[in-house]
């Protein structure tokens, strides 16, 4: 299986990012690649899957507080976007895939 290289988002952080573009931002930093069904795999030989999409890791990385955006986003898009990378780099790859796929709320 051929994987994908994960390119960081176009737009800045100074602008609200989707939670594709999260996962995005967060996959490239840690050299994550995509495989062809759209699924995030971490590591290059053993390949373990951390996320079912780019989007659905945002959106985890958001709700556990890895990342944040202004409680409403404007009507104009714009609003920062902030990540905690010291919180995403503190962990391996693999307690990011444990706390990812555990039960929403149980982390």
């Amino acid at each position: 299986m051929k994987l994908i290289a994960i390119d960081p988002p176009t737009r800045s952080f100074s602008r609200w990012l989707t939670d594709e573009e999260i996962g995005r931002v967060i996959a490239h930093k840690r050299g994550w690649r995509q495989s062809p069904d759209g699924s995030v795999l971490a590591g290059k030989i053993r390949k373990n899957r951390v996320a079912a999409s780019l989007a659905q890791l945002g959106a985890a990385a958001v709700s556990r507080g890895w990342a944040s955006r202004p409680r409403v986003e404007p009507s104009d898009s714009s609003g920062p976007t902030h990540m905690m990378w010291g919180i995403i780099d503190a962990r391996t790859d693999a307690e990011i895939t444990a706390e990812l796929t555990a039960e929403p709320g149980s982390a």
